[in-house]
C-alpha cells in the first residue's frame, strides 16, 4: 500500500505520529498485498483456482437468499382464510349514545378450527348490556367459547351496549378469534380492529362569558348542562382548573354540590338542564394580551372519568388603567384646625380603552373633617357613610381631567397625639363597551393637622355643684364688699403645646384677693402696677385638661347701680403648636358679673342693687 511505504518512516513518526502509527497498524495488510503481488499476481493457474472459489462463493450467496426468502414468505397458519370482521350501524353516533354491533366469523380453510374462542377488547367507557348468543359468553374476560368450527362454517355474534368516551378521539374495539388447527398444537389467532370516533356527547355544555374582560376584575361566567341522551346520566363532574391568576367565586347552582373547585351532578334526566353562575375573578398581569379558558365535563363510567366534550374560549384582556396624582394647595404640609384646603387629584387615562362616568368615592374620617361642612361646599351628598363624587366625565386613552374637593377641618380634631390626614378614595369607571366596572385606589400624601385648644373662662358664686365659693351679698350692694371666683379652664387636643402664656387685666374697681388655685404649673402672679393677672406653663400635653382659678373682690360705688361691672378685662391665651410649630392664641374679651354659667347664682341675682 502506498500510505504504508510514504508514512511509516521516521521523518513522520516526529512529526506527523498519528499517521505514522495508522501506517504500522495497516502493515499486515501491506505486506499480505506484497505476497499476493509476489506469489500470485499474473499467473494463470491461479487466476481459474480464484474464479472456482468465486463462482462456489456466488452460488452460496443465492442458496442463503433463497432460503431466507422462502423461510421469510412461508406461512404454516391459515389465519388469512378465517376471515374475522367487526359492522355497525350507525356509523356516526355521540357519547352516551347506543353502540351496538356484530362480529362475523367464517372458516374458509379446509381445516377444522378446533376449539375457538372469540375475545372482545372494548373501550373503558364501554357498557356493554348484552350478547347474543349469551350463554357462551364469558362477562368477567369478554369471551365466546365456541365449538369447533368446521371447514367453510361461519357463525355471528351480535353486542348490545352503550358507549362513553371523549370525542373526537379514536376509540379501538378488537375482536380476536383464537383456535388451533386440527391435528396440531400451536394456537393461531385472527385479530379485526375498528375505531370508533364519537362526533360529540349527549351531555351538551353552553357556556356563557363576555368576550373581553379586564385584567383586573370580576366576571360572571353561566354554565347550562343539558342530558340530550334517552336514558339518565349519573356522577357528571366539572372541575374548574383554572390558570393562574383566576379565581371562582360565588357560587350558585340548581342541582349537585361544589366542593373543592368541582361541580358535582349525581344524576341527570333524559332532556333535563342545570345551572351554575358564578364569578370569575381575574388578577392578572397588566401586560398579558389574551386568556385561555377550558371547562371540560366528565362522567364516571367504570370507575373512570371519562371527559366529554371541551368547551374553549380564548379572551382579550383589557388593560384600562388611571394614573393618579394628588397633591394638596399650594403643596401645603400643615393644617390648623377650622382652616379649609383645597386637595386636587389629576387623573390620566394610561390604559388601552376608554373609562365612562367616572366617579370618585370617598369615606372621610369625620374625628378630622367637617362632614357636614364637608358636603355643603363641595354639593355632595353622602349614603352608607361613603361620598360619591361623581364627574360626569369620560376620558379616552391618554385624556385627563382634575378633580377639586375642599376640605374642612374640624375646629376639635380628635384622634391620638400628633395626627395626620391622609385620604384614601377609590376612582371608579366603567370600561366602555363591557359591564365591567374598573377600580383603582389612591392615596393622598399626608398632612399634619394642628391641635385646638378649647378653653373657657367664666366668673361664678356657686359651684356647678351648688357648693357657694363667693362672700357677700349676691346681688351686689352698693358699698358692700362681694366676692366672686374666675375660673378659667383649658382642654388640649392632639398636640402638645410649649410656653402657654395666660394674661388678663383687672378694672380699678376690682381687688386681687390673693387666693388662687392651679392645677398644673407654677402659680398665679398679679402685677399691682400693671393690674395684670399672668399665668405661665412650660408644655401642656396632648390630650390634658388643666384650669387656673383665683378670687376677686369688688365694693360697687352710686354709679353701677342697675348694672353689671366688669371683672376681668383682655383674657388671652397665647402658646405654641410644637406638632406644626404654629402659634395659638385664644381671647375672651371681657367678663362681668352677670354670671351666665352659674344658674343658682344668676337666679339670686347680680345686678347691682
Amino acid at each position: 500500500m502506498q500510505f504504508v511505504e510514504q508514512y511509516l518512516q521516521k521523518h513522520h513518526l516526529i512529526h506527523n505520529p498519528h499517521k505514522w502509527l495508522l501506517a504500522l497498524i495497516a502493515t499486515p495488510i501491506h505486506l499480505a498485498e506484497m505476497h499476493y503481488k509476489k506469489k500470485y499476481h499474473m499467473q494463470f493457474a491461479h487466476a481459474r483456482k480464484l474464479f472456482i472459489f468465486d463462482m462456489l462463493l456466488i452460488f452460496s450467496t443465492l442458496t442463503i437468499f433463497g432460503a431466507g426468502l422462502f423461510w421469510r414468505l412461508y406461512n404454516p397458519t391459515i389465519t388469512n382464510l378465517v376471515y374475522l370482521s367487526i359492522q355497525k350501524e350507525p356509523t356516526r353516533i355521540l357519547s352516551g349514545e347506543r353502540l351496538d354491533f356484530d362480529i362475523v366469523y367464517k372458516n374458509e380453510s379446509s381445516v377444522t378450527l378446533v376449539s375457538p374462542k372469540l375475545s372482545l377488547t372494548l373501550p373503558t367507557g364501554y357498557i356493554l348490556e348484552k350478547t347474543e348468543p349469551a350463554e357462551n359468553f364469558d362477562h368477567f374476560n369478554n369471551t365466546f367459547v365456541f365449538n369447533n368450527l368446521a371447514p367453510k362454517s361461519e357463525g355471528i355474534v351480535h353486542i348490545f351496549g352503550r358507549i362513553y368516551e371523549t370525542p373526537k378521539l379514536e376509540n379501538n374495539i378488537l375482536a380476536s378469534l383464537s383456535y388451533q388447527q386440527a391435528g396440531q398444537q400451536n394456537e393461531e389467532k385472527r385479530t379485526s380492529p375498528y375505531i370508533v370516533i364519537l362526533r360529540g356527547s349527549v351531555l351538551k355544555s353552553n357556556f356563557t362569558l363576555a368576550d373581553k374582560i379586564l385584567a383586573k376584575s370580576t366576571t360572571l361566567l353561566t354554565i347550562e348542562l343539558k342530558n340530550e341522551g334517552d336514558i339518565e346520566i349519573n356522577d357528571i363532574i366539572l372541575p374548574f382548573q383554572l390558570p393562574n391568576g383566576v379565581t371562582l367565586i360565588n357560587q350558585k347552582i340548581e342541582t349537585g354540590n361544589f366542593i373543592s373547585n368541582n361541580w358535582l351532578i349525581n344524576k341527570l334526566k333524559p332532556n333535563e338542564t342545570t345551572r351554575l353562575e358564578a364569578f370569575l375573578n381575574f388578577n392578572l398581569d397588566s401586560k398579558q394580551p389574551t386568556l385561555k379558558l377550558q371547562f371540560t365535563p366528565e362522567i364516571f363510567i367504570n370507575n373512570k372519568s371519562i371527559p366529554q366534550e371541551t368547551w374553549e374560549k380564548e379572551l382579550k384582556i383589557l388593560h384600562p388603567n388611571l394614573e393618579i396624582t394628588s397633591n394638596w394647595e399650594n403643596n401645603l404640609k400643615n393644617l390648623q384646625p377650622g382652616k379649609i384646603a383645597n386637595i386636587y387629584f389629576n387623573l390620566k387615562n394610561t390604559g388601552d380603552i376608554e373609562l365612562e362616568n367616572i366617579n370618585l368615592l370617598l369615606s372621610i374620617p369625620e374625628n378630622i373633617i367637617d362632614n357636614k361642612q364637608f358636603l355643603t361646599i363641595n354639593n355632595l351628598n353622602s349614603k352608607n357613610n361613603q361620598i360619591i363624587f361623581n364627574s360626569n366625565k369620560n376620558l379616552k386613552p391618554n385624556e385627563s381631567i382634575q378633580i377639586t374637593l375642599k376640605i374642612p377641618i374640624k375646629n376639635y380634631p380628635t384622634g391620638g397625639t400628633d395626627i395626620t390626614l391622609s385620604l384614601n378614595p377609590q376612582i371608579e369607571a366603567k370600561a366602555k363597551d363591557l359591564d365591567n366596572i374598573y377600580k383603582i385606589n389612591t392615596q393622598t400624601p399626608k398632612i399634619n393637622i394642628g391641635t385646638s385648644l378649647f378653653s373657657t373662662a367664666e366668673i361664678r358664686y356657686y359651684t356647678v355643684e351648688g357648693d357657694q365659693i363667693g362672700r357677700g351679698p349676691l346681688p351686689p350692694k352698693v358699698n358692700e364688699e362681694t366676692k366672686y371666683w374666675a375660673i378659667i379652664q383649658m382642654t388640649n387636643g392632639t398636640s402638645n403645646i410649649s410656653n402657654l402664656h395666660l394674661n388678663t387685666t383687672l378694672p380699678s374697681y376690682v381687688s386681687w384677693t390673693g387666693k388662687s388655685s392651679v392645677s398644673i404649673g407654677n402659680d398665679i402672679s398679679f402685677n399691682q402696677n400693671t393690674r395684670q393677672i399672668s399665668w405661665n406653663l412650660k408644655n401642656l400635653p396632648a390630650n390634658t385638661s388643666e384650669g387656673v382659678y383665683f378670687e376677686l373682690s369688688i365694693i360697687p360705688d352710686a354709679s353701677m347701680l342697675t348694672t353689671n361691672p366688669i371683672i376681668l378685662k383682655n383674657i388671652s391665651i397665647t402658646g405654641q403648636d410644637s406638632f406644626i410649630n404654629q402659634d395659638i392664641s385664644k381671647s375672651f374679651g371681657n367678663l362681668d358679673n352677670s354670671l351666665k354659667t352659674d344658674s343658682i347664682g344668676r337666679i339670686k341675682g347680680s345686678i347691682v342693687k
